[in-house]
């Protein structure tokens, strides 16, 4: 077992009410190392939906290079455009339905695998990603060639 910590540091700026308070925090991952953050749409940092896309492609991406490094493949580069859907449930609540990664590996060396080999190494980095094991959206994972 492993345990990630973080920590969200907020403070109160200007009113606070019903009607609206400030968004902008703090995530701190390290001491030495925090991101800025708001509420979903904002223009001055990540918003939890964006944040939530991140961990799952940085998850995947992780565990896709760990299977080409046991597979003694040599990755050049890999490269992800991720995303997260927001939709409404019937009961009226709103969830990440939906997150949708589109990796591209480059590979070079002399084992360069073939489409379908790298279509089944993101089947398998999918299914064995703490994060995608931890949520209830939808994983969508396009393999760019």
């Amino acid at each position: 077992m492993s345990e990630h910590i973080i920590h969200v540091n907020w403070a109160r700026a200007g009113e606070f009410s019903h009607e609206g308070f400030e968004r902008r925090h703090d995530i701190e991952f390290k001491p030495q190392l925090s991101v800025p953050a708001g509420g979903a749409g904002n223009d001055f940092g990540a918003d939890p939906e964006q944040l939530l896309a991140a961990a799952m492609a940085s998850c995947h991406m992780q565990t896709f290079l760990a299977l080409a490094a046991k597979k003694r493949l040599q990755v050049k580069s890999y490269r992800d455009t991720a995303s997260a859907e927001i939709a409404q449930r019937e009961d009226g609540k709103f969830w990440v339905s939906v997150i949708r990664l589109t990796p591209k590996a480059v590979f070079t060396g002399e084992k360069i695998p073939d489409e379908a080999a790298i279509k089944a190494m993101h089947e398998k980095a999918h299914d064995h990603c703490f994060i995608a094991n931890s949520t209830s959206s939808e994983v969508i994972v396009e393999p760019q060639f």
